[in-house]
């Protein structure tokens, strides 16, 4: 785990001339926007850590342009600690933007003497941290088979496929999960905070394990 650590710092390092100050007022500026047109926080919050997202693949096309996989390998670092080290450096990133997001729109609606919801602001925050980071658990296997550039495009096809799943599904399966039933399972979810929480997180892992697995044998094939 040192050493995965040790990797996150190395992948932030390779990153940070990206971290510009004039990339941060664009992103405040359009999160400004958002929440003055909407008065609320999820808006510019959900803008902020898609942003942050995107920096997930950074550490990829600035790698392979510098052929750093083959310096990897002969400084002896293992395969296992890049994959690892490449996942929570995604998944701190999310966590990151969010808390930063968290805050800059407290302070803001505060400034503007706007309403302020603690727990909305978090429940968004939450919903997005498992969005994005389900969205890396699809993208980060294909960036360590194909690389940056070959694999560029086909990282955005989760967003074309999954609205196409999502019509699919409610026009062949839409008279079994109707409307009612599904609204009768959100209110059973909701009224079980405990056994949400715990599936939630039981499925989430699950994932996450799974397509670190994947990534972990595609790398671990790849020659450098």
């Amino acid at each position: 785990m040192n050493k995965a650590l040790s990797f996150i710092r190395l992948d932030f390092i390779t990153v940070k001339p990206y971290l510009t100050l004039k990339n941060l007022i664009i992103f405040v500026g359009i999160a400004l926007v958002m929440i003055l047109v909407t008065d609320s926080a999820g808006a510019a919050i959900g803008m902020l850590m898609a942003f942050a997202a995107l920096y997930a693949s950074y550490p990829f096309a600035i790698g392979e342009k510098s052929s750093i996989d083959v310096l990897y390998t002969t400084l002896s670092i293992k395969r296992n600690t890049v994959v690892l080290g490449r996942y929570l450096f995604a998944l701190i990133l999310d966590l990151s933007a969010g808390l930063f997001a968290y805050i800059f729109s407290f302070i803001l609606l505060t400034v503007m003497q706007k309403g302020f919801n603690f727990m909305e602001s978090l429940y968004v925050i939450l919903v997005l941290f498992l969005a994005f980071s389900l969205l890396h658990a699809i993208q980060l296997p294909i960036y360590f088979k194909l690389g940056y550039t070959k694999a560029k495009f086909l990282t955005y096809l989760p967003f074309i496929i999954l609205p196409l799943m999502v019509v699919v599904f409610s026009s062949f399966f839409g008279d079994i999960f109707s409307l009612e039933r599904i609204s009768g399972l959100l209110d059973w979810f909701a009224a079980n905070h405990l056994a949400t929480a715990l599936t939630g997180a039981v499925i989430w892992f699950g994932i996450m394990a799974i397509s670190y697995r994947v990534s972990l044998s595609l790398y671990e094939k790849r020659d450098f």
